[in-house]
């Protein structure tokens, strides 16, 4: 038997967030961030030390995240989930519901990070 997770969902994305259940109901779980989180990008130039248009990009200091409280969960983008590996208490929409267009509207589940082992 799987573990059960239970606690708040805090959605820290600019985009509601709607789950639809395995049982078919869609919902709202939780409306969209006023403030985000966000990963500040970093990036340069290099090429044996000359200017040549190849860039390499990486990410610095995640801003604007909550400290980890029990029994909450705070939903980002991949990106910041990434950026934080240690961070067992984000979710990330996973098995995306799509509209005619391509555009995601939903999801199914979601994704803990990569320091989120369930149990």
């Amino acid at each position: 038997m799987r573990p059960s997770l239970t606690g708040c969902l805090v959605n820290l994305t600019p985009h509601p967030i709607r789950v639809l259940t395995p049982d078919g109901e869609l919902f709202v779980a939780g409306p969209p961030a006023r403030r985000t989180e966000h990963v500040r990008e970093e990036s340069r130039l290099e090429v044996n030390g000359r200017p040549v248009p190849v860039l390499r990009l990486g990410y610095g200091a995640v801003l604007d995240l909550p400290e980890p409280e029990p029994g909450t969960w705070y939903v980002v983008s991949r990106v910041v989930a990434d950026a934080l590996p240690e961070r067992g208490d984000l979710l990330v929409p996973a098995q995306l519901i799509r509209d005619a267009d391509g555009n995601p509207v939903g999801c199914r589940a979601f994704v803990r990070g990569a320091a989120g082992g369930i149990g």
